[in-house]
């Protein structure tokens, strides 16, 4: 078997105990040994096996052991040798009860190692990524000495490749299934269509990300075949970490004149969500950069607020993203419209609850625990929770445990519906679990009116979700709008249906500069000045530079109207008081008609960064406010 496996050190026992000393031991001729374990993903065959590793093979390793010591002592020694290296090699498994390794080739385990890592075999491909990419779009076999190193079952092989670009940046393809192999030379991929395209990504230099591992040593200057990469890098945050999305491999609507072509998919969908908005089934006019805003934020952030006036239409126009995305009637589960009740006092009125007299979990009739479980089943697809006038009660009281859990790693995001102890008496504890998990393809959307009627925000609400205003567009405008019938588009054979990789798709490469920090901390410090309980906190600053990088790739030169976007959605929400509170920040100066304060001699200041327009709007309307009111909102 040529297939490279990867693995550690096993610690298992004959009797199947584990311990800091089991699987070394020695053979009837009193030499050293070890098993290994594999560590393979896919490859659940050898998974549990021990592969032993014979003392040959350990001296081909370079380890030497010493026949003068005592037994115990060359066991020792060994275990000290095998304590912080992986090893990569292949099995022999003639003997398919005493499989062993050979050919093997060690590593010292990097820095992001964890002991409960799996890792997947992606193969290194070295036509560049152009070439590999045209060759992907026909459906051409594609040749090399990385698939004799790969499982020959087709199930088995990574949905993941690596190739070069001209630059000599290593391109991840995701998504790519393989169709058929020999084993030897040749594989085929299918070939992606607008419904399963490819995704392409630049693997990036993190240096916190360093728990990957080639076949044959980390040299440059070896032409290198397979890359071990675990498993929890090719996921969710961590894959966006790894490596930066930047395109979209699909077919093209116009292939007679070339079969195919990359896609930016943030450029795809806001073209088929703009034709959404405007077809006669909605008839919404929208101002360009609020659909993008819109769209970046859900991208971006876990939770999105729409505010404005009454009768903006702001549930249609998610009704609108929804559909957009390719939500259709037939895959509604994953659309889910709440209506929040002015009588909602805890989380028992969103979740539910457990009934201990009947030893029943009661979900509630929101449908909110059946969405987010189907989810779960689903993580390849897109689910929305919107809850509607989210304002109507107070947002801290059934909203609070979604608040704590929102902001944490994606793994870590449980939701409590009921004690721990109560699961064994439960009847349906099976269906409904005590803890029930937010996952990565879930995003919550709120609407919500600013008027007497509701509630205000809290800081902790608004320092955990991306608050938009929509701007009006002129009423007359309506009429240059060209309305199509939306049924048809959705026939037609470039209708796209999105995936989850559009939420993680990042164009851009951005780390907020020194510039740019020193404005928010200068902001930080006025603000704190004058209300000690406001300010711009670390996770701001973490948001902000998350949004900048998943803007759509034509924003690219707007970012300085998007970082005023996000200092007037996230930061200048905070300001709210009676005028002895804020006229020192903001004030009006009747004489020459301008804005005064320290906000404003801030935003002066750094007016090379951005002109800050929406942000002086923001400023604009609460002095206002303070004139009239005696008191921003």
């Amino acid at each position: 078997m040529n297939q490279l496996f990867i693995g550690v050190w096993n610690h298992k026992e004959k009797d199947g105990t584990i311990s800091d000393e089991g699987g070394v031991f020695t053979d009837k001729n009193k030499n050293v040994m070890f098993n290994l374990q594999v560590l393979n993903s896919l490859d659940k065959e050898y998974r549990d096996k021990q592969i032993h590793v014979f003392p040959n093979e350990l001296a081909k390793m370079g380890f030497q052991d010493n026949y003068y010591d005592d037994e115990d002592t060359r066991k020792l020694t060994l275990r000290h040798y095998l304590n912080d290296k992986i090893f990569i090699f292949k099995i022999d498994d003639r003997e398919f009860d005493n499989p062993h390794a050979y050919d093997i080739r060690t590593h010292i385990r990097n820095s992001d190692f964890s002991v409960n890592d799996t890792f997947e075999e992606v193969p290194i491909f070295f036509d560049d990524s152009k070439k590999l990419s045209d060759k992907l779009l026909i459906g051409e076999t594609i040749r090399s000495r990385a698939v004799n190193l790969i499982s020959d079952k087709k199930d088995s092989i990574s949905s993941f490749m690596i190739s070069k670009d001209e630059n000599s940046n290593l391109i991840l393809f995701e998504d790519v299934t393989a169709i058929n192999t020999d084993g030897i030379e040749s594989v085929q991929y299918q070939k992606p269509d607008d419904n399963n395209p490819i995704t392409i990504r630049k693997i990036t230099n993190n240096s916190q990300m360093d728990n990957y591992y080639y076949d044959n040593g980390d040299s440059s200057d070896i032409r290198h075949n397979i890359m071990f990469i675990p498993t929890r890098y090719l996921k969710g945050d961590q894959l966006d970490n790894f490596a930066t999305r930047y395109s979209l491999l699909t077919e093209s609507k116009d292939n007679m004149v070339e079969n195919s072509k990359v896609q930016d998919p943030d450029l795809l969908f806001l073209d088929q969500f703009n034709n959404v908005l405007r077809s006669s089934k909605y008839q919404l006019l929208l101002d360009q950069d609020d659909i993008v805003k819109l769209h970046t934020s859900i991208k971006s952030n876990l939770l999105t607020i729409l505010a404005g006036l009454s009768g903006t239409g702001k549930s249609r126009i998610i009704r609108a993203y929804a559909e957009a995305l390719g939500i259709d009637k037939n895959s509604e589960n994953r659309f889910k419209f709440i209506s929040v009740k002015p009588s909602w006092q805890d989380d028992s009125d969103l979740l539910g609850f457990a009934d201990t007299i009947s030893n029943n979990y009661r979900p509630s009739d929101t449908g909110l625990v059946d969405t987010l479980i189907d989810a779960k089943k689903n993580s390849d697809q897109i689910y929305l929770i919107v809850l509607d006038e989210m304002n109507l009660s107070r947002i801290e009281y059934y909203f609070s445990q979604f608040l704590s859990v929102l902001e944490r790693d994606s793994d870590e995001r449980y939701l409590t519906l009921y004690s721990d102890y109560l699961e064994a008496r439960l009847y349906n504890s099976s269906t409904y679990h005590a803890r029930i998990m937010i996952p990565e393809n879930v995003r919550f959307i709120g609407t919500m009116n600013i008027d007497e009627s509701t509630f205000e925000l809290s800081d902790k609400l608004i320092d955990r979700a991306n608050i938009i205003e929509l701007n009006t567009v002129p009423f007359y405008e309506i009429e240059n709008m060209k309305l199509e019938n939306l049924k048809q588009k959705q026939e037609e054979k470039n209708w796209h249906k999105f995936p989850v990789s559009l939420l993680n798709h990042s164009a851009h490469d951005i780390k907020l500069d020194t510039t740019q920090l020193n404005f928010l901390w200068e902001l930080h410090e006025a603000l704190n000045h004058e209300l000690p309980n406001i300010g711009v906190s670390w996770r701001n600053v973490k948001f902000i530079e998350k949004f900048l990088n998943r803007l759509p790739s034509n924003y690219f030169k707007k970012i300085d109207e998007a970082f005023d976007w996000q200092v007037s959605e996230r930061i200048l929400t905070k300001l709210r008081g009676t005028d002895t509170m804020l006229s020192n920040l903001i004030s009006y100066n009747e004489k020459d008609h301008k804005l005064n304060g320290k906000i404003i001699e801030i935003l002066d200041k750094y007016a090379d960064l951005s002109q800050f327009e929406v942000s002086r709007k923001v400023l604009q309307v609460k002095v206002r406010e303070l004139v009239v009111n005696g008191y921003a909102r």
